[in-house]
Parts: C-alpha cells; structure tokens; sequence
C-alpha cells in the first residue's frame, strides 16, 4: 500500500513540475548584426547568422528556435537585421519591412539598440519610434519582448525599458551577459568589432533567456 501511495506522488509532482506545451507560435525577431549578418571580407567575418556565432546552429536565433520547437505544437520563426531601423529611427520608410508585416506574428521579439548613437536620443524619441515599429510590424493582438542591449548602452536601454513598460511588454535583462568578457569571441577574430560579440556562450545565454521569456508570455 505505501509503495502505491509513493508511486501516486511522484506520478503527480511529474505532472505538476513538467513543461506545459506551448500552442502553434509565428515568431518573428528583429534585431542587428548579433541576429544575422551577410558575409564582409572588410570586416574578416564570412557567414551568414549571427555574428561572432561558431556555426549556423550557434547563434542566439537558431538556439532559440531550436529550444522552442521541442515544446510547440508548431513553430514559424523568422528573423531580420533591422540595422536600417537603428540608424534612422526617426525618418525610415517602414514599407521595406512590409514583408515582415505580412508574416502576422504571434510574438515580436525586439533585440536591438547597440547601433543607436547617444547623441540621436532625445527625450522619448527612440521609445516612440520603437512602439511605432512595433506596431506596425504586429497585429492588434501580438505579444512583445523586448531585450536590453548587450553591450552597456545606459540611454537607449532607458528608451526600451520605457517603450515596455508604457505597454506591458515583457523586459528581457541580458547586460549582465555583455559586462562578461568570456561571452565574447575576443582572440577568435582580428577585427574587434567583430570579436566583440557574443561568442556561443553569450549567445546560449541571450537564447536561454528569450525561451524563459517567451515561456512566461500567458
């Protein structure tokens, strides 16, 4: 009898303690060089994901979409660099992200911001442009997480964290990962620009993460 009784326990704390599956998801990621990045042989970086990644497989995006995949009944995930976003906030045309806008995401995860100079924020102008994008790009019922930036960047995080909290966007902490050297590829490529982003283990980190975020998301 007792062994029955034990049996029944540990047959409900699995239950209670196992991961509830996600339903089918449409994901769409907007980021910057540290999302995906073309070949540069100016720069010495000669792939196509994302940059400072060891393999296709390595970087945060394919991480990611792998973690989820085991746990979604099913999974449309995308991504783009929207680096022409980070240097034109306040005057871009959004019709040349139009494709994006027609995928319909469920969740829009917003990973960007290391591009944008200090001088070019003023008052809640990155915020606005932000939540202008966003808006666009998502329909009127599509969640958003929004992640600071991984390398240290005080004034734009102020603007993401300020466009998140303004809607209840979920906040996604990853400076933490960008203040530790170990998480970058120093000493794997001559050009430190390139060097500077997160090796495979920043961007395990930067997935592992997204997929707590994207989890939590009710």
């Amino acid at each position: 009898m007792r062994s029955l009784l034990l049996g029944l326990i540990l047959v409900i704390v699995s239950c209670e303690t196992s991961e509830k599956p996600l339903p089918s998801q449409r994901i769409l990621v907007i980021g910057n060089s540290i999302t995906i990045h073309p070949p540069d042989s100016s720069i010495g970086w000669n792939a196509n994901w994302g940059m400072a990644a060891s393999g296709p497989d390595q970087d945060y995006f394919s991480l990611l979409k792998a973690d989820l995949q085991k746990h979604t009944a099913e999974l449309d995930m995308i991504r783009e660099n929207v680096y022409p976003f980070e240097r034109g906030f306040e005057t871009i045309d959004y019709d040349q992200y139009e494709h994006l806008k027609a995928f319909q995401a469920d969740i829009i995860i917003i990973r960007l911001g290391e591009n944008i100079q200090d001088e070019e924020i003023a008052n809640w102008n990155l915020a606005e442009a932000i939540e202008e994008f966003a808006f666009y790009l998502g329909r009127e019922d599509t969640k958003y997480i929004v992640t600071t930036t991984f390398w240290p960047r005080p004034l734009v995080n102020e603007q993401l964290i300020h466009v998140a909290n303004k809607n209840l966007w979920k906040v996604v902490d990853i400076s933490d990962l960008g203040s530790d050297p170990d998480n970058m590829a120093f000493g794997k490529f001559e050009n430190q620009a390139v060097a500077s982003h997160p090796n495979d283990q920043g961007m395990k980190g930067i997935s592992a993460a997204l997929a707590r975020a994207v989890r939590d998301l009710e």
